[in-house]
């Protein structure tokens, strides 16, 4: 059971050195208070009526000690200081030794001290006041027998009121640093200012109480209206405090409140921890009540007020007796709950205090079901201060708000407002303010930079305007979202396996491979070629070369398409370190094997971190204005990209996939039409990608916006078709030319006929639309045919060719050859529906 006051307890390992510290200092104080104790008997009866007032005064005042708030009651006020000094300076160190000791034994006796805490601070009190009879001693005599004091006499008194405070103040430290370890130092400046001011003034008030017992005795209770006015006025801005700790409208303790005791209890658990008690945990709690706007606004805030009334008699009535629950403001809660062994008894409070929200509150006849999302942090795991642990617990929260449960304990992965992160949008910032290196006037032909600062050679115009599927392109896409394809074994590049090296370790970005990149589809994260495995298409010995087809399957037997391996620049090599890139995937009619277009794929190499999973970098960058900075860095990027593919004879058109804020804002449909006449590329060759979840942000505007583009002339697509929402009524409203069927349901079509099943609907609505049909992640041969046998209209994918840079692009180009599906029917046969 729990002690009184946990000070009373020594931690484990620590108790031979802090006993024989106590022993020590309790034979000093015997030492130098023996003789002075053992006369005092004889000096009782000459002893005047100003001492025993004085000595009365000191044992009545102790009974009753003050602890300013806010502070543990290791750190109360003690006026017998006062009195004991005065009685030192006024009749000697015997007498003053005796009052002092009777004084703490009964201030002890409230205060609920162990007996060796009572004896130590006795032993503390007598060193301490014969230090400063020693240096009284030192004076010109007695400093108070009769005469008026010389400046001799003050400086003795200023002297031995130092002297008192430097031992008594270096014991109790001293005892401190013995009995929890640690540095000395750091404790003993860390309460100096608080006693200079509190038992300094309690010391210099005592000549003055000598000088009024000298005049008479009457005199001295007088020192106790002062003494009162400072300890009312000290209760009366207790009191203020306290009402500035709770909340006006429940009653409970407010956020001011909260951070005290979160403080107060951490010192306690670390107390704990060190001596190596099991329940050492502490868990703050915080609770955001579900569908109380909906309340406030259906029936107004008296209504709601009242609802947060009885809210909190239900969360008080849930919680622990040594657990603080408090009102942050709002419909937020928060609790520390003391005394826990691990995180499963801090789930265990959130379960009853998600019963106690379970049942609904009436109000005038009317229920009203208010549930409420718990985020928890545990101290120490998650945080040793309450900024760390407050921080935690509400991302811990808006976990549980984003999964829909009710509970959620914080995990670091879930946090995307790290400092790491932040740091990274600061970077990113950077980087887009800089502008990308080389960037010239846009007008450039063959021979100059692309857009991802790689030099296009004209030699290879005349080659790549040679072929038929490059030369007549139609259509494509490009996305500089996210997108994840499987890498083709091999082996890695340095750099790659330092960045999988640094996932591994990072516990926020190894979630975010594991959990959008699955063993069947590791995350792109460079130019590196993943094999595709399956039986119909076995990969070339190296990874990284051409990939043949599989002879005598069609017109395009025999035919390769060769992919370059292409190097990774180095991070130390001029205009890579920090640079955002673009990277270009082709897409390929499937009935004609031609290259229609590419897929452009965001990139940024950070000079610390290596390449930045493109997820992470549009979840840091989308929720600032950040977002706005790299949507115009994207947009100038390709169209200038798209200027000089058509200078060097590539004919393509690339789509662009923006965020939500962009839509909001309109302000894109300026800038690409602005980017376009720049650079002189026709309209009809840009394309604009959207979600449908961009579109249930806010329709009316981004309708808005759409509308906009497509007068311009920019095509648009609906990316990500059928996982969004009412996709048919955004079909039959939005001015489309292409859907583009999500690689999740692509992926599984070979092995899973309900994936076969939902791709195919896609198709043939899309069709009767008259809309053209984009299948993305197509990664084996199999797919690629039912894609054929289903009339899918354009694949890209890892079957085709990696993600690359606009240089290794046309260098692909140059060497591409068509490959043509087999008119196999055994082959192109869908899978069987259950």
């Amino acid at each position: 059971m729990e002690t009184a006051d946990p000070r009373n307890s020594v931690p484990p390992g620590r108790v031979a050195p802090f006993y024989g510290f106590v022993a020590a200092v309790a034979v000093l104080a015997l030492l130098v208070s023996a003789g002075p104790l053992i006369e005092l008997p004889g000096r009782l009866a000459g002893l005047p009526v100003a001492f025993w007032t004085m000595a009365a005064l000191a044992v009545v005042c102790d009974a009753r000690p003050f602890v300013p708030p806010g502070r543990r009651q290791s750190s109360a006020v003690f006026p017998s200081t006062c009195f004991t000094f005065a009685i030192l300076l006024g009749w000697g160190l015997g007498p003053a030794v005796a009052v002092q000791t009777i004084a703490v034994v009964v201030s002890g006796w409230r205060m609920g001290h162990s007996a060796w805490r009572s004896g130590f601070n006795a032993a503390q009190y007598a060193c301490a006041l014969a230090a400063a009879a020693a240096v009284t001693g030192l004076g010109p005599g007695g400093i108070f027998e009769g005469g008026h004091l010389g400046w001799s006499d003050v400086l003795a008194v200023g002297g031995a009121a130092a002297a008192w405070f430097v031992v008594n103040y270096g014991l109790v430290s001293t005892a401190i640093r013995w009995r929890f370890g640690g540095r000395w130092w750091p404790g003993f400046r860390s309460g100096l200012g608080y006693e200079l001011i509190s038992t300094g003034s309690l010391l210099l008030l005592a000549p003055v109480l000598v000088t009024a017992a000298r005049a008479s005795a009457a005199l001295i209770p007088l020192v106790l209206v002062p003494l009162f006015a400072v300890y009312r006025m000290a209760h009366l801005a207790a009191e203020q405090e306290q009402l500035g700790a709770l909340d006006p409208l429940t009653g409970l303790p407010n956020r001011k409140a909260l951070l005290a005791e979160v403080a107060e209890q951490v010192h306690l658990h670390a107390e704990r921890a060190a001596r190596g008690e099991p329940d050492a945990h502490l868990a703050l709690l915080l609770i955001d009540l579900d569908r109380f706007k909906n309340v406030n606004d259906a029936l107004g805030h008296a209504v709601g007020d009242r609802l947060l009334v009885e809210v909190s008699a239900r969360l008080a009535g849930a919680v622990g007796e040594r657990d603080l629950l408090a009102r942050l403001g709002g419909d937020e809660f928060a609790i520390v709950s003391t005394g826990l062994t691990g995180v499963d008894a801090a789930r265990e409070t959130a379960e009853r205090l998600v019963g106690a929200l379970a049942e609904p509150v009436e109000l005038d006849g009317l229920p009203l079901d208010v549930g409420g999302s718990i985020g928890i942090a545990l101290y120490p795991e998650h945080g040793e201060d309450f900024a760390t642990l407050m921080r935690h617990a509400d991302v811990a929260m808006y976990d549980a708000k984003q999964r829909s449960d009710t509970v959620a304990v914080y995990a670091a992965e879930s946090d995307h407002n790290s400092a790491e992160r932040l740091g990274l949008l600061a970077d990113l910032r950077r980087v887009l303010e800089a502008g990308p290196a080389g960037r010239d006037d846009g007008r450039g032909a063959a021979g100059v930079r692309g857009g991802d600062g790689a030099a296009l050679s004209a030699a290879l115009a005349p080659a790549v305007a040679g072929r038929g599927g490059a030369g007549r392109s139609t259509g494509g896409s490009a996305r500089w979202g996210a997108r994840r394809h499987r890498e083709r074994s091999g082996p890695a590049h340095p750099d790659e396996l330092i960045q999988r090296i640094v996932t591994a370790a990072d516990p926020i970005r190894r979630r975010a491979a594991a959990t959008d990149t699955g063993p069947e589809q590791p995350a792109d994260t460079g130019p590196e070629q993943p094999a595709d495995t399956g039986p119909e298409q076995p990969a070339e010995p190296g990874g990284g070369g051409a990939t043949e087809a599989d002879p005598g399957t069609g017109p395009g037997a025999g035919a390769a398409y060769a992919e370059p391996t292409g190097r990774r620049p180095g991070p130390d090599e001029p205009g890579n370190p920090g640079e955002i890139t673009m990277y270009y995937q082709p897409q390929v009619a499937i009935a004609t094997g031609e290259v229609v277009g590419v897929e452009a794929l965001l990139r940024w190499r950070h000079p610390r971190r290596g390449m930045v999973d493109p997820e992470e970098l549009i979840r840091v960058a989308e929720q600032s204005a950040v977002m706005r900075l790299l949507t115009r860095r994207v947009v100038d990027d390709v169209v200038e990209q798209l200027a000089k593919w058509s200078a060097a004879g590539i004919s393509l058109r690339a789509a662009l996939n923006v965020s939500v804020r962009d839509l909001h804002t309109g302000e894109i449909a300026d800038q690409i039409a602005d980017r376009l006449a720049r650079f002189g590329v026709r309209p009809e060759r840009l394309q604009l990608e959207i979600t449908e979840g961009a579109l249930m942000a806010d329709p009316r505007r981004v309708l808005a916006t759409i509308s906009r583009l497509h007068a311009i002339g920019v095509a648009i697509a609906l990316d990500d078709f059928g996982t969004g929402y009412s996709s048919m009524q955004h079909l039959r409203r939005l001015p489309l030319s292409e859907v583009k069927v999500d690689r999740s349901f692509v992926l599984g079509m070979a092995d899973d006929a309900d994936d076969a099943a939902i791709v195919r609907s896609m198709i043939e609505l899309a069709g009767a639309l008259g809309l053209r049909v984009v299948a993305e992640g197509v990664e084996d041969e199999r797919t690629w045919r039912l894609l054929h046998a289903a009339g899918c209209d354009v694949a890209q994918g890892w079957f085709y060719a990696r993600p690359m840079p606009a240089e290794e692009l046309a260098a692909w180009l140059a060497r591409y050859r068509p490959l043509r599906p087999a008119a196999r029917e055994a082959e192109s046969r869908p899978p069987r529906a259950r």
